[in-house]
């Protein structure tokens, strides 16, 4: 019995072994073809690159777009906050005076 057991496992193990060292003859035996350029990948290639280097251009433009807008904003606020500071100025003055005038009668 042992060595019936022993001849089915050797057989199991050949198996294995020529499914394993299949693979990799397989495997090898692609890899060549998938490596070759063809000129119709090529242009693949460059037309995908040549649409990257677009979006990253556009991309670039919209973020200095942003930025200056951005910039424009902030100046339009600044230059309110400022005209809304003088105002306050001028009305709380106006206050005062209206105090001093209540306080005098």
């Amino acid at each position: 019995m042992e060595k019936g057991l022993s001849n089915s496992g050797s057989s199991a193990s050949s198996n294995a072994y020529h499914r394993i060292s299949s693979s990799p003859e397989t495997s090898s035996s692609k890899l060549p073809i998938s490596k070759v350029p063809s000129p119709l990948a090529d242009s693949a290639r460059v037309e995908k690159r040549k649409a990257n280097t677009m979006a990253a251009r556009r991309y670039r433009q919209k973020r200095v777009d942003q930025m200056n807008t951005l910039e424009s904003q902030l100046k339009d606020t600044q230059t309110e906050r400022d005209a809304l500071k003088v105002r306050c100025a001028r009305l709380e003055g106006e206050v005062e005076t209206l105090r001093a005038m209540l306080a005098a009668k």
